[in-house]
């Protein structure tokens, strides 16, 4: 087993972790009961941590996972609505304003 990741957002880890598992890849959860020991423990001790089971996985996990956080990171230039000239942040698709979608 080798430890691929640690965040302190526990949806994340988890997201990730089902995200991995769907493609195939063999990983646990490790230390998500630690966050009792906050105060006594470093913070980044308790935070949760990803592991790959089987080391021969863990190339293959660790491209997944880049790219995974990567497409969760890319947020696009905000965009003028056509319908109704209102700016739009850039991940979103459609206009909040008048809900024409992005041309």
């Amino acid at each position: 087993m080798k430890r691929l990741y640690t965040t302190q957002d526990f949806a994340l880890i988890n997201h990730l972790k089902n995200m991995l598992s769907a493609l195939g890849i063999d990983c646990q959860i490790r230390g998500e009961h630690l966050s009792i020991g906050m105060g006594e423990l470093p913070p980044i001790e308790c935070w949760p941590e990803l592991w790959v089971c089987r080391a021969e996985q863990y190339d293959e996990a660790e491209n997944l996972l880049r790219k995974l956080l990567y497409i969760g990171s890319s947020v696009g230039q905000p965009w003028i609505c056509a319908g109704c000239n209102e700016e739009i942040q850039g991940q979103f698709t459609d206009c909040w304003q008048c809900g024409r979608p992005r041309s």
